[in-house]
């Protein structure tokens, strides 16, 4: 369970979270949304303990990560698995060293579990399996952001963060990282955390919709309920995006 209580962040003098609330529930998918600018990212970076609120807390698993020590904070986030939006791969590195990067990083100074066998397994569960020579100049965007979510994985963590996984792909494209998506939390058991501005997308894959405006969480609830709410923000940005999307 993540709890987010009454956390305001600010950069300069410009307020981009005020007074923000949100329970993401263990094990369900989660996806956030709101328009550019809304304060997505920001959020997310306080959620894995990349900025720590101004004021208010965030708790993960009983633990409120602003009371932790750096040291214990940096351990604290292997919990968390992250894809970014454009996969962040390293462009001078095999899809096989992307994956065992992150592992050769924890186990540093130790001893290595079989790094061969992970880097294999989590290919296929991303469904690219024997890829694992190739560079990434040679993907497709659709299987760079699949690489970028085996690292995310190759950890075992209990939280997956999702920043825009769909941005700049087509539609079969867009389709099979939803489909991905869903699988990682079925096969995987994970907490999914999803930042998206694709309201189709969104409304595939989640047990749960959040929306953010003006720095604040305006409703959230099962899509279900976000299609019936009457809040004219809500109303207003779903149908913009419906439109966009036909």
């Amino acid at each position: 369970m993540i709890e987010i209580k009454e956390i305001y962040k600010s950069f300069g003098s410009q307020q981009v979270l005020k007074g923000l609330s949100l329970s993401i529930p263990e094990g369900k998918v989660t996806v956030i949304i709101g328009s550019s600018g809304s304060g997505k990212t920001v959020l997310l970076r306080h959620i894995i303990g990349l900025l720590r609120p101004d004021r208010g807390t965030v708790t993960v698993d009983g633990c409120d990560l602003g009371s932790l020590s750096s040291d214990k904070l940096n351990e604290f986030r292997r919990r968390f698995g992250m894809l970014f939006q454009n996969a962040a791969l390293f462009d001078s590195m095999s899809v096989y060293d992307n994956i065992a990067f992150p592992i050769v990083e924890r186990y540093r100074g130790g001893r290595l579990p079989d790094v061969d066998s992970i880097v294999k397994d989590k290919l296929r569960l991303v469904g690219l399996p024997g890829i694992e020579h190739k560079m990434p100049s040679e993907l497709s965007g659709g299987m760079r952001k699949r690489v970028g979510l085996a690292r995310a994985i190759a950890l075992e963590p209990s939280i997956i963060l999702y920043d825009e996984p769909t941005t700049g792909l087509d539609p079969i494209m867009t389709l099979a990282i939803d489909n991905l998506i869903f699988s990682m939390q079925q096969e995987l058991r994970v907490t999914s955390v999803v930042i998206s501005h694709d309201i189709d997308s969104a409304f595939r894959i989640a047990d749960q919709i959040a929306m953010i405006h003006d720095g604040r969480i305006i409703e959230s609830g099962t899509p279900d309920e976000m299609r019936r709410s009457k809040n004219p923000a809500v109303v207003e940005f779903l149908s913009v995006g419906t439109r966009r999307a036909g």
